[in-house]
């Protein structure tokens, strides 16, 4: 996987991009397999857990199109965690064709895992 801080974050910006064109199989990659993680996204479903993340990624893999790209990322590690927070630009469309254009807050938490950096929150919001 992932041998800095840095490079996940790349990953899971590029498995986001992955999902909002309908594939959201990176993400199974790069989320901790642990049952301690959570996800607050855009739909505001605040989810706990491996399976209930992983099914509402599915769910925003469908329900959404676009990409986004992620800017002023702020990154802060220690040797077994480590955050990032930015602003996401935004031109995603709903599946209804309804536009989707929008900056928001993000923080994506991540853990050291087996060597490897995998995200164990994420948490996104508008301005």
């Amino acid at each position: 996987m992932s041998p800095s801080l840095h490079e996940a974050a790349d990953n899971f910006y590029a498995a986001c991009n992955l999902l909002l064109s309908g594939d959201p199989a990176a993400m199974q990659e790069i989320w901790a397999k642990s049952d301690d993680i959570s996800h607050l996204g855009p739909t505001g479903t605040i989810c706990r857990g491996r399976q209930a993340v992983m099914e509402q990624m599915a769910r925003e893999s469908r329900e959404f199109a676009g990409s986004f790209l992620a800017v002023d990322r702020q990154i802060v590690e220690t040797p077994d965690m480590g955050y990032v927070v930015c602003r996401q630009r935004s031109d995603a469309m709903a599946l209804d064709g309804r536009p989707i254009v929008v900056e928001i807050r993000a923080t994506t938490i991540f853990r050291r895992e087996n060597g490897h950096w995998r995200v164990v929150h994420n948490h996104t919001d508008r301005l």
